[in-house]
């Protein structure tokens, strides 16, 4: 799909589009800007047509309508583009901004310069010169100082053009730190730590070292039972209480994420394994010592743990091979008692690996 827009329709359209867009159950991510951006460019567009048949039916678009929408009709957007948009439109305002003050400069000083020969020829005038040259300069003069008043008027309206494009681009970065953050806890969530990871891993595979991503997944212990003994309200509490854990002991470049409904995600960009263990261990000591206090009651729950799996990167892993040990490891401190960390040693499979992998992704229902 190609865009033809000029700088101030696609203002326009920005405007319009980021209201409709937060509307939506889908999160504000670019995927979600391109749908919305096409929407509003073109009202006769096959898109829109798709889009209002969908709101009529259920209301918002949701992750998965988006995306087929975007796949259906948008297709070779540039995922980055709602950013690019709004960062060039602020450089070109900027630009023409510099520009016009430029050119106000220069007028005033021509005005000053004619202003002057008008002084000297209207004195030589008086002396017998010349009898019209006064007064074309007068003209002159005067359509400068239009010319002035003009780019004057420019000035101001590029300024509050730009204090616009500001406030739209700082909104459209707030949505996008919003759609990568999990609203419970305040931590990174899925989509946020898949793209580190991804990135790590392309940085890892360039610059071998010593040391290594690893990753850590941790799973809340026995949560069914915390949520139908305590509440989803207190469930939601004691998810909280973890996420704080985390952000205390980890810290960037270290990231933390909530990428399930009890389960958390540590990327550690360059470590040693033993390192990573460590951090697990801390990061399982340290819930296993917390105790969290139902409010509006004075009983607390004695015993909250999680446990843990720890994995390494290894040359040629892609993410979800990487994910996948670590889950795995994650399934045998479940499987050995709970509470504890699991590590998968490079070059030592994790027992019964083939019979494994299925069941650790579909474990986390019976934690």
């Amino acid at each position: 799909m190609q865009y033809h827009e000029s700088p101030e329709r696609s203002t326009v359209l920005l405007r319009l589009a980021l209201p409709m867009m937060s509307r939506q159950a889908a999160a504000l991510h670019p995927l979600s800007y391109a749908v919305w951006y096409a929407y509003v460019a073109d009202a006769s567009s096959p898109l829109r047509h798709d889009v209002d048949k969908h709101l009529a039916r259920h209301g918002t678009l949701d992750e998965a309508a988006t995306e087929a929408l975007y796949h259906r009709h948008v297709a070779d957007f540039d995922p980055g583009a709602a950013t690019r948009v709004s960062d060039g439109l602020h450089q070109l305002i900027g630009g023409v901004s510099a520009s016009a003050a430029l050119a106000n400069d220069q007028t005033a000083r021509y005005g000053h310069t004619l202003e002057k020969a008008a002084a000297s020829l209207a004195q030589a005038s008086q002396q017998g010169q010349s009898e019209g040259s006064p007064a074309m300069l007068s003209d002159l003069i005067s359509h400068t100082q239009q010319m002035q008043d003009s780019m004057s008027r420019l000035q101001h309206k590029l300024a509050q053009s730009q204090r616009e494009i500001d406030g739209l681009r700082d909104e459209v970065r707030r949505a996008r730190e919003e759609s990568m953050a999990d609203a419970l806890t305040g931590l990174a969530n899925r989509r946020a730590f898949d793209q580190r990871l991804a990135a790590c891993l392309t940085a890892a595979e360039l610059v071998p070292d010593s040391t290594r991503p690893c990753v850590l997944m941790a799973d809340l212990d026995n949560f069914k039972q915390i949520n139908d003994s305590y509440g989803h309200g207190f469930g939601d509490q004691v998810l909280r209480a973890v996420a704080q854990v985390l952000k205390t002991l980890v810290a960037e470049p270290v990231m933390s994420a909530r990428v399930g409904g009890e389960e958390f995600a540590v990327l550690i960009p360059a470590a040693t394994l033993d390192q990573a263990r460590q951090l697990a261990e801390k990061l399982r000591a340290s819930v296993a010592a917390s105790r969290i206090r139902r409010k509006g009651q004075d009983d607390v729950i004695t015993r909250v743990t999680i446990s843990l799996g720890v994995a390494e990167f290894q040359v040629g892993d892609s993410p979800t091979a990487l994910l996948d040990r670590a889950d795995l490891a994650l399934y045998t401190s479940k499987t050995d008692g709970r509470d504890r960390v699991s590590v998968q040693a490079p070059g030592v499979p994790m027992r019964n690996t083939q019979v494994l992998a299925p069941a650790a992704r579909l474990a986390a229902s019976a934690r």
